[in-house]
């Protein structure tokens, strides 16, 4: 008669064994899992959506899409490394970082083109004439304010 062997319990990794085995804690080769170092790629991402948001702010836009896109290129690397597993999220930092960034500095040049193109340097020459003397810049003011 023939038994067949029992089969064999599948192997746990994160088993360590009895205390004090060769597979304890303490021993050479046990090595815990890393955990995935993501908060730079999400931080990327939550930064890289606030500057959309806030490049109507100017300063708002660029200065989070520049910190955005850094942080996405540092949250890549890291998923590259095998240390995060979120290199899309970082990706997608670096995307909306520099949708932010571009909306910003397209805001910037067309306000200065509409405010230059209206008179804003005759605005800014009688101001800087007026030598801080309060009626003759409200004097400019209304004067530019009238030219529209």
């Amino acid at each position: 008669m023939t038994t067949t062997p029992e089969p064999m319990p599948p192997h746990d990794p994160y088993d360590r064994g009895p205390a004090g085995s060769a597979g304890s804690a303490g021993s050479a080769e046990y090595a815990p899992p890393a955990h995935p170092r993501n908060g730079i790629g999400i931080t990327a991402l939550v930064l890289g959506i606030v500057a959309v948001i806030a490049s109507i702010t100017v300063i708002g836009g660029i200065l989070l899409g520049i910190i955005a896109i850094v942080l996405g290129f540092i949250g890549r690397s890291r998923a590259k490394k095998g240390q995060a597993t979120n290199g899309g999220v970082a990706l997608a930092g670096i995307i909306t970082g520099a949708i932010g960034l571009v909306l910003s500095i397209v805001l910037v040049v067309a306000g200065a083109a509409l405010f230059f193109g209206n008179g804003g340097s005759d605005l800014v020459n009688c101001i800087n004439n007026a030598h801080g003397d309060q009626t003759a810049i409200n004097q400019c003011n209304t004067q530019f304010q009238n030219q529209k």
